[in-house]
């Protein structure tokens, strides 16, 4: 059975961080250069883990710059202002081990649910599987894929939290379901 936690950065032991920051590593998605910090400035960390303790996957919520928003939105030719997307979707992860069996939607339903009424945004590698499993939340490419300076490109996501009617977007995060 796996179980999720999420917690704050600050209550999270120096082997917790560790462990979070090797499985993000071992999946090669992002520039491991400044990662530790990175991660200690997250908002919340979301662990899987097996019944015996094994780290099986992870994901954030991070609360990046407008600076660092304003840099991601133009290369990828976003025409929404970064400053509407203050929250940044990240480092979700699943362990080889455990691919194939739906944990990328679960790590980013539950922390979709965390954010509520904001919006939310994502950056990911083109070919990714991870963010087939956000649309399903309401997350949809912005702009065009821009290269990421590691070989690959990547997509900009956006996720506006409000319907277009101006309601609210309600998360079902455990069931798997999307907005309703």
């Amino acid at each position: 059975m796996v179980t999720s936690s999420i917690l704050s950065p600050v209550d999270c032991t120096p082997q917790r961080l560790a462990d979070f920051e090797k499985l993000v590593i071992e999946a090669g998605t992002v520039d491991p250069q400044g990662l530790t910090q990175r991660i200690r400035d997250a908002s919340r960390l979301l662990f899987l883990r097996e019944s015996n303790g094994e780290l099986v996957g992870v994901g954030a919520l991070k609360h990046p710059l407008l600076s660092y928003r304003a840099k991601v939105f133009s290369k990828a030719r976003a025409t929404t202002p970064p400053d509407e997307y203050c929250i940044e979707l990240g480092w979700v992860a699943v362990a080889k081990s455990h691919q194939g069996r739906g944990l990328s939607r679960r790590i980013i339903g539950r922390l979709i649910s965390l954010a509520e009424n904001e919006n939310v945004f994502a950056t990911t590698r083109a070919n990714a599987r991870a963010m087939r499993f956000a649309v399903e939340y309401g997350f949809k490419p912005a702009g065009k894929p821009y290269p990421s300076g590691r070989g690959y490109d990547l997509v900009l996501y956006l996720c506006n939290a409000r319907r277009a009617s101006g309601g609210p977007v309600t998360w079902r995060a455990e069931s798997g379901i999307g907005p309703t």
